[in-house]
């Protein structure tokens, strides 16, 4: 079996598979966590449970945190040829990319939870119709907020899936996929050599 080259202090470079592989994988996690987002129709209505906003909030923050370790995991790899240089490049644009959306998401559940208070608030109050045309507000910002939430997963994900796609069409020679169109990638700029303090 033959191992990919290793970058300083152990840490394994990705092969071109492996970074198809992983940007996938990553995809499918987000689409998981999108599933799972609490229903606003009115046969599913759990959009109102805390311990359920409370899972989601932990799958969301949870995919932060690793995407962005894995982002700067990737920054952190030498680029030892051009080819490899560009395509670790645009691996580290996926992730930061996706790590930007799933925030999007996050504000949107955020504000969902903002709206659930409230709405348990609304609800220990004495019925009137005052009451429930706010009650009924409140449900339909709460319902919004978490629409969004998922549609912002969903974004993620998918674009997750073009990048992957993207390492897999880059023709020889190109040195890596091309950035996604429309959108304008800068020049990468040479990173200083690393400096130990004592």
């Amino acid at each position: 079996m033959i191992h990919p080259p290793h970058a300083p202090f152990g840490v394994p470079l990705l092969s071109d598979l492996d970074a198809i592989g992983q940007l996938r994988g990553l995809a499918e996690r987000i689409h998981h966590a999108a599933e799972d987002m609490p229903f606003t129709d009115a046969r599913h209505c759990v959009s109102d449970n805390l311990d359920e906003l409370d899972d989601r909030v932990r799958d969301i923050a949870s995919l932060i945190v690793h995407i962005t370790s894995a982002a700067a995991l990737a920054d952190r790899e030498p680029g030892t040829a051009v080819s490899a240089h560009d395509a670790t490049w645009h691996r580290v644009t996926a992730l930061t990319r996706a790590v930007g959306t799933l925030g999007r998401a996050m504000a949107d559940l955020s504000a969902a939870i903002a709206h659930t208070g409230n709405l348990h608030h609304l609800a220990a109050l004495p019925h009137s119709p005052e009451a429930a045309g706010a009650q009924q507000a409140a449900r339909s910002l709460l319902d919004d907020r978490l629409n969004h939430a998922r549609h912002h997963l969903h974004e993620a994900g998918h674009q997750l899936l073009l990048d992957a796609k993207q390492l897999t069409s880059a023709p020889p020679g190109s040195h890596g996929p091309q950035a996604p169109s429309g959108a304008s990638v800068p020049p990468r700029p040479a990173k200083p050599a690393p400096t130990r303090t004592h």
